[in-house]
């Protein structure tokens, strides 16, 4: 093993983070299933591996930052002879949100392949993972999560220990439902003041002099002001993180009315089509709703 750090999924998260490697010179090594994802990270100084194996034969600390679990088993070749050989001797370091179970799974198999495994989901979203400002949650054992720390907090401002795997992600998942219950709240009140005739900057006034000012609310304002729908986190991320804490929620056996109502809205938004565009499209679903139960009413 040469030492090198690697660096796989290249989406909307992903390049930043890697571009923070690339800035603190580490060089990593890159790879993204859409090559041209790379270049903003390379023009800062990363490089491209041609293949998985080129990247996993080269690095022996390899972060994970891919959209979801199935992308995260094909691109790792699990199930296959390629998993084992890849894994040897590596450790992986999954940045991304997957189910619980599924990553306490990928945990075992890449210890019975002789590698070491740490969970460490992010809270944040572009704008943090560009200055370096999000929150790591970590999972795994002493061994993993030491080989790991430093590339993180290149990443992160600070990491949050939870326990074992898979508590990291089941506290991420958690974190997600109060992000989206303050989003869902935030994006109901700019379609009453909508409908209402109020106009939108004097609440935005009335929300940032009050005590419900925070960073999330001030990211979202100024898209909710230009009616901005360029995605900071999509609809398609939102529907995927949404299924995951209802069904943590119905497996635990904890009440989520709130997180259902919110997965009811996303899913109807990618329904629509805007998949790719920022959970503020939500707005939109809410409009039409509104639309549609005044033409009842007439």
């Amino acid at each position: 093993m040469a030492g090198r750090v690697g660096f796989i999924g290249l989406g909307n998260m992903g390049v930043p983070m890697a571009g923070r490697l690339a800035d603190a010179g580490l060089a990593p090594l890159v790879w993204a299933r859409r090559p041209e994802s790379a270049e903003p990270v390379i023009a800062r100084g990363a490089e491209w591996a041609d293949t998985v194996d080129a990247l996993f034969t080269a690095c022996d600390r390899v972060v994970l930052m891919l959209a979801d679990a199935n992308v995260m088993d094909e691109v790792l070749g699990r199930g296959t002879p390629d998993f084992a050989r890849r894994i040897e001797g590596v450790t992986l370091i999954h940045m991304g949100t997957t189910p619980p179970g599924y990553s306490a799974g990928l945990a075992a198999d890449v210890t019975a392949s002789g590698g070491h495994y740490a969970e460490m989901p992010v809270s944040g979203s572009t704008g943090p993972a560009a200055t370096g400002d999000l929150v790591a949650m970590s999972a795994g054992s002493e061994t993993a999560l030491a080989l790991a720390e430093d590339i993180v907090l290149h990443m992160c401002q600070g990491i949050v220990p939870c326990g074992e795997v898979p508590k990291a992600l089941q506290m991420k998942l958690a974190v997600n439902t109060y992000l989206f219950g303050l989003t869902s709240g935030l994006f109901e009140a700019f379609n009453l003041a909508r409908q209402a005739d109020l106009d939108r900057a004097t609440l935005a006034r009335v929300l940032q002099d009050g005590p419900m000012n925070c960073d999330l609310m001030r990211m979202k304002l100024p898209k909710l002001l230009q009616d901005d729908f360029a995605p900071q986190g999509s609809i398609r991320q939102a529907c995927n993180n949404m299924q995951m804490i209802v069904d943590e929620g119905t497996r635990v056996g904890a009440a989520m009315p709130i997180s259902e109502t919110t997965l009811d809205l996303v899913t109807e938004a990618s329904r629509i089509g805007w998949d790719d565009e920022d959970i503020v499209a939500i707005t939109k679903v809410l409009a039409e709703r509104g639309s549609e139960a005044t033409g009842e009413r007439a």
